[in-house]
């Protein structure tokens, strides 16, 4: 009887496991939320644009990106420098590798544009980066 009762136990506490994930109900939050992608950047230049602060929605990306040597000016983006920088990011993260992949085609190796109020490279490159490793995300790193 103990061994029946156990497996009666085992099979529902399964059943409920897989019967939460199914029911975490639907959600609006945007797709983004839903891949953890790694932190990209560098430590040592996100803490140096962080303090303080930059405000605006280009700012700290384009700090980040001049102090990594991404910029070749305000306007140009060092595709080279950016495409080894990617590359270098994924020795510790092989899972990306199609997003990396996809990340090089379309931001970089092309010249493309975001569209904010005003012109801003960093963005623009960085923007399509994230959408691009988001379109290319990991099933283990998928978490909606």
């Amino acid at each position: 009887m103990l061994p029946i009762f156990s497996f009666l136990l085992f099979v529902l506490a399964c059943k409920a496991d897989h019967t939460e994930e199914r029911n975490r109900g639907a959600t609006l939050k945007p797709i983004s939320t839903c891949c953890d992608i790694p932190e990209l950047g560098d430590d040592k230049y996100l803490a140096e644009c962080s303090v303080p602060r930059l405000s605006g929605p280009c700012n700290d990306v384009q700090c980040v990106f001049e102090k990594s040597g991404f910029l070749v000016d305000k306007y140009t983006i060092n595709k080279e420098a950016y495409k080894k920088h990617l590359q270098k990011w994924l020795e510790g993260h092989e899972a990306w590798k199609d997003a990396i992949d996809k990340a090089i085609k379309d931001c970089v190796d092309r010249d493309l544009r975001q569209y904010l109020d005003y012109p801003c490279k960093a963005y623009d490159v960085f923007t399509c980066t994230g959408i691009a490793m988001l379109k290319k995300c990991p099933k283990e790193f998928w978490k909606c």
